[in-house]
């Protein structure tokens, strides 16, 4: 996989950084306009995986209170912006309810005792996909997202497109395990969704 992708180098893409990333050490920090924006307009996915481009997600990205709470850069050992961390709460619901149970961030923090679900999700360049670093990036976004909030809950959840069999995989490398399907909508797309779990 590694080698076709080093093979497979589009015109402008650097080979020794491409070497350099496979053993990338990640830094977290807040999100800001900066790096929103250059997400927004520049990061686009290829085929089927343009579901996930996020200016599908602006409004939400751009969302600044957010920012240093459930939203985060990720940047390599040079600064440069690699990915995205996005750490939401959940209170438990019952299946057939019409509420989602999310809770907002002021909730969380006034509530330091309370557990709730922990639900991450994240996105990597789309030139450092299926080039291996998927496990490294998802292992550290969930090291980060429960040391950062001091998660005491028992698993740590994901949701991902059904039909998205790499990140299935990455996701399953990494400790996650599917607990529950459902029908949902990614950028006015209806598709079957995996919930996935990570036992803490």
């Amino acid at each position: 996989m590694r080698l076709r992708k080093i093979f497979e180098l589009k015109r402008g893409e650097n080979f020794i950084d491409l070497i350099r990333s496979f053993n990338m050490k990640f830094k977290f920090v807040p999100m800001n306009d900066n790096y929103a924006k250059t997400m927004i307009n520049e990061w686009k996915y290829e085929n089927e995986y343009s579901i996930y481009d996020y200016c599908n997600e602006a409004e939400d990205l751009l969302e600044k209170k957010d920012w240093g709470f459930s939203k985060f850069a990720v940047l390599n050992e040079k600064e440069i912006l690699v990915g995205e961390l996005t750490i939401n709460f959940f209170r438990e619901v019952e299946e057939d309810s019409d509420d989602d149970g999310y809770v907002d961030m002021d909730t969380v923090k006034d509530n330091p005792d309370v557990i709730y679900e922990m639900w991450i999700g994240f996105g990597l360049k789309p030139n450092l996909t299926g080039i291996g670093l998927g496990k490294e990036f998802v292992s550290a976004c969930v090291n980060f997202a429960v040391e950062y909030h001091q998660y005491k809950g028992d698993y740590v959840r994901l949701g991902v497109a059904k039909f998205n069999k790499r990140a299935i995989k990455t996701y399953e490398k990494s400790g996650f395990k599917v607990f529950s399907e459902y029908d949902g909508e990614i950028a006015g797309e209806k598709i079957k969704v995996l919930w996935m779990r990570k036992s803490l």
